[in-house]
């Protein structure tokens, strides 16, 4: 590791830390300084971005989205590209293209419009700007013989009314940022800004983060997608964030607070015992300790365990505090009753005592045995 000092292609002095074999260094100090300094060089990013930004719109491409410095070069990527058709189409009017391809004009330039018109993503400018033009063009011919930008346009259009429709303001907005529902594959997803008072409340409704939403996955416990929907939608809108739901009837319902509360209290059976486990969310001294007092309860692993013997004094407990039994504990009870129901009533006989082999002898040395002769019958 050396420092390297010399003069950058822009007249600019500065200097480098160059690290590997020492006989490389000079030769990798020197490519160094071959190019514009580290300010020259943004300052020419930030010149190639507005330049392309502009030619761009003289097009009337779409815009391109992604994080900010990912648009940026999203945009010289793009028209680089744009650049290389018109380079092959000014030498020969696109005829060695053309024969590499193994197309017609007629298919090339439906290709060029498909990929930059549908293209809209930065990453996706990123992730292919390595590869070789005429790769990328092979690579998207035959989705692009199918494409009709008059058609695709009918459908943006179709796409922003349906958006437009599924979107509500609420009187006291406080950002004009909406956040998006989408449910699919039992999971309920969130599009939102980051946000920290979003991220706590989408948190403490049990939404975990993943692939650029917040998502939930829907269970048994936790109500149907349309409830949690309503639910976390009406907050929202309480809160000030407007929402976009496209199902009219959860937006509907969202609007008018009208959803039954996720309910965090559970009745569990246990698979593999005869027993069901009481589980709640949060710290709660109060619901332990009555759920400790039930026959022969014990914690484990978060939940009061209790055997289903006990399934009567466990309703009474979930009935006085809001508790709710998922369909595997009610069959366990289910069970139990008709093992009980199918089992014999029986009458035992009494349980037969011993005589004492001993008689007196053995009456003498008891300790709590007293001779009806001694007694005091006073």
């Amino acid at each position: 590791m050396a420092w390297y000092y010399g003069t950058y292609s822009c007249g600019h002095e500065g200097r480098v830390n160059i690290v590997g074999p020492t006989k490389d260094r000079q030769w990798k100090a020197d490519h160094h300084f071959s190019q514009l300094c580290p300010e020259c060089k943004e300052k020419e990013r930030e010149r190639e971005t507005e330049e392309a930004k502009k030619k761009a719109a003289e097009l009337e491409l779409p815009e391109l989205k992604g994080s900010e410095k990912q648009v940026a070069w999203a945009y010289t990527l793009r028209q680089k590209f744009i650049d290389f058709l018109d380079s092959e189409e000014a030498e020969d009017g696109y005829e060695y293209l053309l024969d590499y391809l193994e197309c017609s004009l007629d298919e090339l330039l439906k290709t060029k419009s498909y990929i930059l018109a549908t293209k809209t993503s930065a990453k996706w400018y990123i992730d292919t700007r390595l590869s070789d033009y005429r790769s990328i063009l092979l690579m998207e011919m035959d989705a692009a013989q199918n494409y009709d930008p008059v058609k695709q346009q009918q459908e943006k259009e179709l796409e922003k009314e349906i958006k437009a429709e599924a979107t509500v303001i609420p009187e006291n907005k406080i950002t004009d940022t909406v956040a998006e529902f989408e449910v699919s594959d039992n999971v309920v997803r969130v599009y939102f800004e980051k946000n920290e008072d979003f991220r706590q409340l989408v948190k403490s409704k049990g939404y975990y983060w993943e692939k650029g939403a917040w998502n939930k996955k829907i269970s048994e416990t936790t109500g149907t997608a349309e409830e949690r929907i309503a639910e976390l939608g009406n907050i929202l809108l309480n809160m000030g964030i407007p929402v976009r739901i496209y199902d009219p009837q959860v937006r509907e319902n969202a609007i008018k607070g009208v959803y039954e509360p996720e309910c965090t209290r559970w009745v569990y059976g246990l698979t593999k015992s005869d027993k069901l486990a009481i589980s709640w969310e949060g710290y709660n001294d109060s619901l332990y300790r009555e759920a400790k007092s039930l026959p022969g309860a014990k914690w484990n692993s978060g939940s009061m365990v209790v055997n289903v013997g006990h399934y009567k004094e466990v309703e009474d407990f979930a009935s006085a505090n809001g508790f709710k039994f998922t369909k595997f504990a009610r069959k366990k009870i289910e069970e139990h009753i008709q093992t009980l129901e199918k089992a014999d009533v029986v009458k035992p006989a009494p349980v037969k005592t011993e005589p004492d082999a001993r008689g007196l002898k053995g009456i003498l040395e008891s300790d709590r045995a007293v001779l009806p002769d001694l007694m005091d019958n006073d």
